[in-house]
């Protein structure tokens, strides 16, 4: 082998074992950045089946007002059907 060929392979050489380090750096970068994510997103999902603050806070409300809706139009078709009667 001659020294062109010898330094030509290290070089390759080289440019291997960096990227390679490349690789297992992005990679292990790329885990952390996973897990931060999904410790982020069981957050978001605690708050928003909490009761008193998520989403289940927001379904009370809204049953709450499906109740007074009903109570109400119940009492304007009791108050008409009096009306009616008279």
């Amino acid at each position: 082998m001659s020294p062109g060929e010898i330094l030509a392979l290290a070089g390759v050489a080289i440019i291997a074992l960096g990227l390679g380090m490349t690789w297992i750096r992005n990679g292990r970068s790329q885990a952390k950045r996973d897990g931060v994510m999904e410790e982020r997103i069981k957050g978001i999902n605690k708050q928003l089946e909490d009761p008193s603050t998520g989403l289940g806070a927001i379904k009370e409300s809204v049953d709450n007002m499906k109740v007074h809706c009903a109570e109400v139009t119940s009492s304007f078709k009791e108050r008409l059907k009096n009306l009616e009667e008279d």
